[in-house]
């Protein structure tokens, strides 16, 4: 039951009905590194947070979903824009993260850990979650930037409840220059429904004082 509502969800955030913006709200007390401009009219938002990081996304204008990280690119949490009572936040102290040092160095590195969904009436169910994440020897020039294209496949499941189990294939973009770490196009899976892909391929990258930096739509996929 929970996975189907989270697959609605899911569906949902391509379309969100939330107010659409010319630019990215920053939270306060983070610094935007980088805007990243994707097809289907999306863009990311890399924000530093102190020793955390957020990757804020937008699609069409609107806020869609909001990924927390460590200082390290290992995910803490996500949040979706357009029900601001659904989160998936990491359990402390429960396992591990990715670590993009090691994924730089050793082209592969793993996530093994809990994460807590919450709603507005459910409050911290336990989901394990495991990830692979592969990097492979294809790179992609970005503005001008090399990064190197890999893979991200992770499930998500409650303990004992089969009908739980989600998976996404993802492809990564990595800069070990930049310090950087991008998802692109996303493979989604759930149980009882058929899997669907979303074009979410990375183009183009601004930083602050170039065109586009803090936008909230895409130079690539918007009508208009």
């Amino acid at each position: 039951m929970i996975a189907r509502w989270i697959a609605a969800l899911l569906l949902s955030t391509f379309g969100s009905v939330a107010t659409a913006q010319d630019l990215a709200e920053v939270p306060q007390g983070c610094t935007p590194q980088v805007t990243v401009h994707k097809n289907g009219c999306r863009t990311s938002v890399l924000l530093m947070c102190g020793a955390g990081r957020q990757v804020l996304t937008y699609a069409d204008g609107r806020p869609d979903i909001v990924h927390f990280y460590d200082g390290d690119w290992g995910l803490a949490g996500f949040l979706y824009q357009a029900n601001a009572q659904t989160r998936f936040d990491r359990k402390p102290g429960a396992g591990e993260m990715m670590k993009l040092a090691d994924l730089i160095a050793d082209g592969q590195d793993i996530e093994n850990d809990i994460l807590l969904f919450s709603t507005r009436v459910v409050k911290n169910r336990e989901f394990l979650i495991e990830g692979s994440y592969t990097l492979t020897d294809e790179e992609v020039d970005l503005s001008g930037h090399t990064f190197r294209k890999g893979t991200l496949h992770r499930e998500m499941q409650r303990e004992g409840i089969d009908s739980s189990w989600l998976g996404f294939d993802i492809d990564i973009y990595v800069s070990e220059e930049l310090g950087l770490f991008i998802e692109g196009d996303l493979v989604n899976h759930a149980r009882g429904r058929e899997s669907f892909t979303v074009d979410h391929t990375p183009r183009a990258i601004r930083f602050e004082g170039e065109p586009g930096f803090l936008a909230t739509r895409s130079d690539f996929g918007c009508d208009g």
